[in-house]
């Protein structure tokens, strides 16, 4: 048989090279489909595409727009944002949630029958508080007046404990006294863990602020101990939170068994977690008292 001519062999090596780049082609476009079809399917592809963290869930605040935080196993914040409103005497209120206040003795003295009579119906009274500093317990100067006038005036009431706890033991040390100062008196409304973090000023400089840098985990665990205290008791135990808290120190999945108590000072409630009580001002006014007050809501009235 004759052999090839030139211009043969040349066309027979370009038909080789088309057959060997579409097999190349046909190969690559097998590779893509399959990487893409091992994709997670929550995981959207793009410019904009973000890692979401294991334990962690994107949403999207109010304020703050997408914000990734905790995704524990508690409750949603489910109150809409439609049935807020505001009266004419500056107190919000929402369906059929009670109003109250919470108080102590930067209040000085409250005329507890003037604030019945503006439409407050329950109060939440500071006992006392941890010293920043040395530790010591101490009672606020106003509570067994405060706490013995609003019952008279028919509010009714609860009370809650600065704490400072660094551990365990002192927590439960807090809750202790707490019980101690209420001997055994009827409340309506919940005890509250109020842990908050020490703020160095000229007057509290931070080598001597005992709790400063004490973490989430500690103070999570002090909240839980504190509120098991109470809870044994008999007493309805709460913590008290503000979102920074809520979303980058609590393990609020540690006391999911607890109400809650939201501070947002926001027209509107921005956490996604489901909450009992919110703190909505610390500027509100009151008749009754001549300071500003603190300002709450109590959606599920006890």
């Amino acid at each position: 048989m004759n052999g090839l001519s030139k211009a043969q062999i040349r066309r027979l090596a370009l038909i080789c090279a088309a057959v060997a780049l579409a097999v190349v082609l046909i190969v690559l476009i097998i590779v893509f489909a399959t990487r893409e079809s091992h994709e997670e399917p929550n995981q959207p592809q793009g410019e904009n595409t973000r890692v979401i963290p294991e334990g962690m869930r994107l949403i999207e605040d109010i304020y703050n727009g997408e914000m990734i935080v905790p995704d524990f196993d508690v409750p949603e914040n489910k109150y809409d944002p439609k049935g807020f409103s505001t009266g004419e005497d500056g107190l919000k209120r929402y369906k059929e949630a009670s109003i109250g206040i919470d108080i102590s003795e930067f209040q000085r003295d409250i005329d507890w029958y003037a604030v019945k009579a503006a439409g407050i119906d329950f109060a939440i009274i500071r006992v006392g508080y941890r010293g920043m500093t040395q530790g010591l317990l101490t009672e606020d100067s106003k509570f067994q007046e405060n706490f013995q006038q609003a019952e008279a005036a028919e509010i009714k009431r609860g009370v809650y404990f600065f704490s400072q706890a660094v551990t365990e033991d002192e927590a439960e040390e807090e809750a202790e006294y707490v019980l101690e100062k209420l001997d055994g008196a009827k409340l309506e409304y919940p005890i509250v863990f109020d842990w908050e973090d020490p703020v160095p000023s000229e007057d509290l400089p931070a080598n001597t602020l005992r709790a400063l840098d004490c973490s989430g985990d500690t103070v999570s665990k002090c909240a839980q101990a504190f509120c098991q205290r109470i809870k044994k008791a008999g007493y309805i135990p709460c913590v008290y939170f503000n979102k920074n808290q809520a979303y980058n120190f609590y393990d609020l999945e540690m006391l999911k068994d607890f109400d809650f108590w939201y501070a947002d000072y926001n027209p509107l409630p921005a956490v996604c977690y489901h909450f009992r009580m919110w703190q909505y001002s610390e500027s509100g006014t009151v008749p009754g008292i001549e300071t500003t007050v603190d300002l709450d809501l109590c959606f599920q009235p006890y």
